[in-house]
């Protein structure tokens, strides 16, 4: 099985499904913790250039045909992504892998219709380990982060009882030109992680956080809302959100603020007849057709007025274009969705608060998969680095150490960690106990040394 590999540190047989911007990025991943990937593509002249850009096997093919899947392998492989662009085709994937005896399958599915809100039906009926739906995923993480006061980013952990959100400093923040061994700290919170000019770093005691910088910081569920709270230096109230665009993201996201009794909502669509038809989906939002991503034109409905404005539309040229104008314009915090790594640069160069990737979310899970028993959730960050929750396995190389000898055989920051249900920030004394749910924060991406630290031995 899977979970017994995973724990004897075994290289593990892949099959990758699609060989477009999620494709690759994991077949990169995955061949850098030293896993045997393999990536299908029916596009032969795609498989043809790609040759010698990524060290995995490429094969032209059709990834959906039993036969074909039988004769790559996949009766012996322990993992099958299917991350092609067709739902039907990731579906009928996953489907044939698993019938030929593939130990887990992942699917993308972007049309909810298929599945619902859960997976249940998918795992427990089509034998589908994990269906991902990147775009309403990442519709979540945006509502999280607009209706947290200060924060671009958080995530939960440990069934929610612990969280880490990304917080931008401003020139209110407490604690900027001071050392983070000098901060004061209303609550049990521990700084973890810095985003600096789109670089991700490790925090120490002596580091002078300043405006312009993001903090990651960790704190329990209950303490999360305060520490954001003073550490940005304000508790505004986020009364007003502009949405652009109303597809895949725009939509979920419109439901979600709405469902949550918060903000207004205006969502901006620039076809017609798709914001007619979002218009009789949704409540209380105000839908506007509006073609242009200008200042003026965003100045004309306001814009400038925003608590937060999203750029969610379908192409991320236009989805920067249109967060610079809004963050000109003077909406307090804007965020964009990129789908496109080569475009990451330049959210940071253009001011933008922070983005947003489905591709990323869709590797999370992926490699959440092929984290094995272990990991137990793990976030992606934009800009490099990774988040991860393990768990620590009775008689692993972790117990009875002390968070600094734990950090340094995982080569990793331990920023929390929970323990029979209770989150407790450790410092460097404090030692990992069996079952331990253990929250690291890595500048490096790889879950390999963590596995082998808190795996079973």
């Amino acid at each position: 099985m899977v979970g017994a590999r995973s724990r004897q540190n075994v290289a593990m047989r892949v099959i990758v499904i699609g060989l477009g911007e999620v494709g690759q990025n994991i077949g990169r991943t995955l061949s850098a913790d030293r896993h045997d990937v393999t990536i299908v593509d029916r596009d032969g002249s795609r498989v043809e250039s790609m040759q010698g850009d990524i060290d995995v096997m490429l094969v032209a093919g059709n990834g959906a045909s039993p036969k074909f899947l039988q004769e790559i392998g996949a009766s012996g492989a322990d993992l099958l992504c299917a991350v092609t662009d067709s739902d039907e085709a990731n579906v009928i994937a996953a489907l044939a892998a698993h019938q030929l005896g593939t130990a887990r399958t992942v699917a993308r599915v972007r049309d909810p219709d298929y599945f619902g809100d859960g997976d249940s039906f998918a795992r427990e009926s089509l034998g589908i380990d994990f269906v991902i739906n990147p775009e309403h995923a990442t519709a979540e993480d945006l509502a999280e982060a607009i209706l947290l006061p200060g924060a671009v980013h958080v995530e939960h952990f440990a069934h929610g009882r612990a969280s880490i959100a990304e917080i931008a400093l401003t020139d209110r923040s407490p604690l900027v030109g001071s050392p983070l061994r000098e901060r004061k700290a209303p609550r049990p919170n521990s700084v973890v992680g810095i985003i600096r000019e789109g670089r991700t770093l490790a925090a120490e005691p002596g580091y002078r956080p300043k405006q312009g910088d993001h903090l990651l910081v960790a704190a329990g569920r209950e303490d999360i809302e305060a520490t954001v709270a003073y550490i940005a230096g304000r508790r505004t109230k986020v009364d007003d959100v502009v949405i652009f665009g109303a597809g895949r993201i725009g939509l979920p996201l419109a439901h979600h603020l709405e469902a949550s009794r918060g903000p207004r909502v205006t969502l901006m669509e620039r076809d017609a007849e798709r914001a007619r038809t979002v218009a009789e989906r949704l409540g209380s939002t105000t839908v506007l057709h509006e073609q242009g991503v200008g200042k003026e034109a965003f100045l004309a409905h306001g814009v400038e007025n925003a608590d937060a404005f999203v750029a969610c539309a379908g192409d991320d040229r236009s989805n920067l274009l249109a967060a610079l104008h809004a963050k000109q314009a003077g909406a307090e915090l804007c965020l964009a969705v990129v789908s496109r790594e080569e475009f990451v640069p330049l959210v940071d160069a253009l001011g933008i608060d922070a983005a947003f990737s489905p591709r990323l979310v869709t590797a999370e899970a992926i490699l959440r998969a092929v984290g094995g028993e272990s990991v137990q959730a793990m976030h992606l960050m934009i800009g490099g680095g990774e988040i991860l929750e393990v768990l620590a396995a009775p008689g692993c190389r972790a117990e009875g150490r002390t968070i600094e000898q734990a950090n340094a055989m995982a080569t990793t920051h331990i920023a929390a960690l929970v323990r029979d249900g209770r989150v407790v920030i450790p410092t460097d004394n404090d030692r990992i106990a069996a079952d331990d749910r253990v929250l690291a924060f890595s500048p490096r991406r790889g879950v390999q040394d963590l596995r082998r630290t808190f795996g079973a031995a």
